[in-house]
């Protein structure tokens, strides 16, 4: 991320398509999250598939992640 978030105050990562997430995918979450949180942006994970979900739960990084948006709500 460059430096200054030129007025970001949201980022979103649409995941609807996303079918696999390793240790290194939730390593990359992590490292997107420190970076977005060190310039004051929020990271939104939107349109997360179950086995996400139930990823983020086990490992207990669900919340460092704002709430989900589902393609409804973006409409």
């Amino acid at each position: 991320m460059p430096h200054g978030n030129f007025g970001l105050r949201d980022l979103r990562l649409d995941c609807a398509e996303l079918t696999f997430c390793d240790s290194v995918g939730i390593s990359s979450l992590l490292k997107i999250h420190r970076r977005t949180t060190a310039h004051s942006v929020r990271l939104h994970l939107d349109n997360q598939p179950p086995f996400l979900r139930r990823l983020l739960d086990i490992t207990g990084i669900q919340r460092f992640f704002t709430q989900p948006q589902t393609a409804q709500q973006a409409e």
